[in-house]
């Protein structure tokens, strides 16, 4: 078919106009229209579950007012010094302490051997007065005086001398007498009453 004049399209089904900005200009409009569309949407939504919200929220009764505590009143006691009374206490019996008697004796010899001899006396002033009051020879003299114990007289031949001993038992002042006198024999010995062997 020959062309025909400018402007003028044959008769007939006719291409799409494909126009840039045509395609450009129609894009813009749907979206346009689009958001206008979404906003309304959006809107509806909103004020509908606001309205839903605002019809479903309960209702709270009115509760009763708490309960007032008062704290309970306390009276200490009164204190009246002239009418205190402090607790008794239980005596507690104090064990009394009694010393252990003392019992005093004494041996007197004379140069020739003789011997007095005292024991369980109080006190060894008495002990020696009586042991030179039992003493039958003349010249005696008191060689030994213990407390509580014994006490004994021993003779050494080579000196011809009496010496006196003690001791807690009779064994032991008659050791302590033989020693003093260097040696010898026990001539006599004698023990409170107390400490007896």
């Amino acid at each position: 078919m020959p062309p025909g004049p400018p402007g003028w399209r044959p008769p007939g089904p006719q291409p799409p106009n494909t126009n840039p900005a045509v395609v450009i200009i129609a894009l813009l409009g749907a979206l346009v229209l689009l958001i206008g569309a979404g906003a309304v949407v959006r809107w509806w939504f909103v004020a509908h579950k606001s309205s839903k919200q605002a019809s479903v929220t309960p209702t709270i009764p009115d509760l009763p007012p708490p309960p007032t505590y008062s704290p309970p009143t306390f009276n200490p006691p009164t204190f009246n010094p002239r009418s205190f009374s402090p607790p008794t206490v239980p005596s507690i019996p104090v064990p009394t302490y009694s010393p252990p008697p003392m019992n005093y004796g004494a041996i007197a010899v004379a140069p020739n051997g003789a011997v007095g001899r005292a024991w369980d006396y109080k006190s060894a002033a008495a002990a020696r007065q009586r042991a030179l009051k039992a003493c039958p020879a003349s010249g005696c003299k008191v060689l030994t005086t213990f407390v509580n114990g014994c006490g004994a007289v021993a003779y050494n031949p080579k000196t011809n001398r009496y010496w006196g001993g003690s001791g807690a038992t009779r064994a032991a002042a008659q050791k302590d007498a033989i020693s003093n006198a260097g040696g010898g024999r026990t001539i006599t010995w004698v023990c409170t009453t107390r400490y007896s062997r």
